[in-house]
């Protein structure tokens, strides 16, 4: 008898599956929005900085920098 980790339901699933099919889409659309949010916060912060006459380079060791 195994229970889901997040809910606590009963589940039939293989052994290291520990959560349900309904927390896990849950958690898959948790993480999607999180990725989307964080791409456009970071285009937002690019624009600025390329408003400001700034220019985005890349360093010799693979470092990128704003100059």
């Amino acid at each position: 008898m195994k229970f889901c980790k997040v809910c606590g339901e009963e589940i039939a699933t293989k052994d290291g599956e520990n959560t349900c099919r309904r927390c896990e889409d849950a958690q898959d659309d948790g993480d999607r929005k999180k990725l989307a949010s964080a791409k456009a916060n970071r285009r937002a912060r690019e624009s600025a900085l390329r408003d400001l006459g700034m220019v985005k380079v890349r360093g010799a060791l693979g470092g990128v920098y704003w100059e």
